[in-house]
């Protein structure tokens, strides 16, 4: 009876690990849109991705064209792999999802040298903790976009913004 139910306990954490890595899946990257979106061909589509839990400057916002130029040099070195979350789609119909290659992640990475910030949304936060650590560092650092305490306007700000929306502006700390 244990060895049936060892059996059993064996099946189902192997079945739970398939599961996992099977949301992972290769991808060839097409071109950038800007620093936390590209167009890659998934499944012989070319679709949009968009990166999890991270929100990089507009591009013509202050430190948008850095954010797509890093993005577009990390991806052009070699394979890549995507990593689902919960949710695996964005309203726009863009796939979302944690980039990889040989261990490393885009979105930390992006991150973690200051060219984006951490988002936050409920369905979408597998690897939240690091990625807002890597801001903490980042911010410590006064690396890429916390050289001068910050944006001017979050990305989500400069999007209403740009759409006509009010919008506050801040003065960047000098910490």
């Amino acid at each position: 009876m244990k060895k049936a139910f060892i059996f059993f306990l064996a099946a189902i954490l192997i079945l739970i690990a398939s599961v996992y890595y099977a949301h992972a899946e290769q991808f060839q990257y097409l071109r950038p849109k800007d620093g936390d979106s590209f167009s890659v061909m998934l499944r012989g589509l070319d679709i949009d991705l968009r990166l999890i839990s991270v929100d990089c400057p507009e591009y013509k916002q202050e430190f948008g064209q850095q954010a797509r130029e890093f993005t577009d040099k990390w991806l052009r070195k070699g394979p890549a792999y995507i990593e689902y979350d919960h949710r695996t789609q964005d309203r726009y119909k863009r796939v979302l999802g944690y980039v990889w290659r040989k261990g490393e992640m885009l979105n930390y990475v992006l991150v973690r040298q200051g060219y984006c910030i951490v988002a936050y949304y409920e369905d979408t936060k597998m690897h939240y903790p690091e990625l807002k650590h890597a801001q903490e560092l980042a911010k410590q650092e006064k690396l890429g976009i916390w050289a001068n305490g910050g944006l001017k306007m979050t990305p989500k700000e400069f999007r209403k913004w740009k759409r006509g929306r009010k919008v506050s502006v801040r003065t960047p700390s000098k910490k």
